[in-house]
């Protein structure tokens, strides 16, 4: 059954390019989600916390409340590189938490990555706390040197890495120029990436099944190879352009991949992962 790596729940509900008023209120995202993964029979979820905008602040809390009230969401603790400390760490692992979440976009965020205390990065590798992180073209490779001093921390790229958006399939040489960052961590067995996020990926974003990314997904696929692919939704924000069907659905287009890659790539593979992750026992 599928396990969804990246989606996201805020109290106030997301909008992008609707406008403020289109906020989701009624049903509230956890209720919408709950009931659109019982159809794909999604059985687990990664959310991924977000508090880099003031209408997102105290989304770790919301998070950590959902997750009191559902077993099956595994949320991920956003956090700031420059403010990442052990005490948040013991925090986050007392509230329920699965792992933490990095919003990487700037030179000048990804940078603040060598302030992070070696001694952080030790116990997340240790716990094999998934550590999701939203970044971009060159700045992936400030986590080489990290990397190899922590070969084991387990990091998941979301959406590919965000390579540049096109409107029609670049050439594969192109494809793997626009991705080098991303491969040169492939070397690093606990790296891992996550199929979300495609319609960021295409011009226009509602280009269902998005074919014009497929020459990223089969680089991606050719270096870490599908055993460390990660299918995810990217609720609620995809739904501004495809259904969430559709988020699931783009897996079976895919060419090259056979029936047991599928599967693994839509859950088996995290279910690995979660299973190796150390996590406290929270009441429900």
């Amino acid at each position: 059954m599928p396990l969804d790596a990246h989606a996201h729940f805020f109290a106030p509900g997301y909008v992008d390019l609707l406008p403020e008023s289109c906020r989701r209120v009624q049903p509230d995202e956890f209720t919408l989600y709950t009931a659109l993964a019982a159809r794909q029979q999604v059985t687990q979820v990664l959310a991924v916390g977000y508090e880099g905008a003031a209408w997102a602040a105290g989304n770790n809390a919301y998070l950590a409340g959902l997750a009191g009230q559902a077993p099956w969401l595994r949320p991920l603790a956003y956090a700031e590189p420059a403010a990442l400390h052990m005490s948040d760490l013991e925090t986050w692992y007392a509230q329920g938490f699965t792992g933490i979440s990095l919003y990487l976009m700037a030179p000048e965020r990804a940078q603040r990555l060598a302030d992070v205390p070696a001694e952080v990065w030790a116990w997340l590798a240790a716990r094999r706390w998934p550590v999701s992180v939203n970044s971009r073209g060159d700045l992936w490779r400030a986590w080489l040197p990290i990397l190899d001093s922590h070969p084991a921390l387990c990091l998941l790229i979301s959406h590919l890495g965000l390579p540049p958006r096109c409107a029609q399939p670049p050439a594969s040489a192109e494809a793997a120029a626009r991705l080098a960052a991303v491969t040169a961590l492939a070397v690093y067995p606990g790296v891992y990436v996550k199929l979300s996020g495609l319609y960021a990926l295409t011009d226009l974003g509602h280009d269902y099944p998005h074919r014009a990314a497929w020459p990223y997904i089969q680089t991606i696929a050719q270096t870490f190879g599908p055993g460390r692919m990660l299918w995810g939704s990217d609720f609620s924000p995809a739904l501004e352009q495809v259904s969430f069907a559709q988020t699931r659905g783009v897996v079976d287009h895919l060419p090259g991949f056979s029936a047991a890659e599928r599967s693994a790539i839509l859950g088996s593979n995290l279910a690995g992962l979660l299973h190796a992750a150390t996590v406290k026992e929270v009441s429900v």
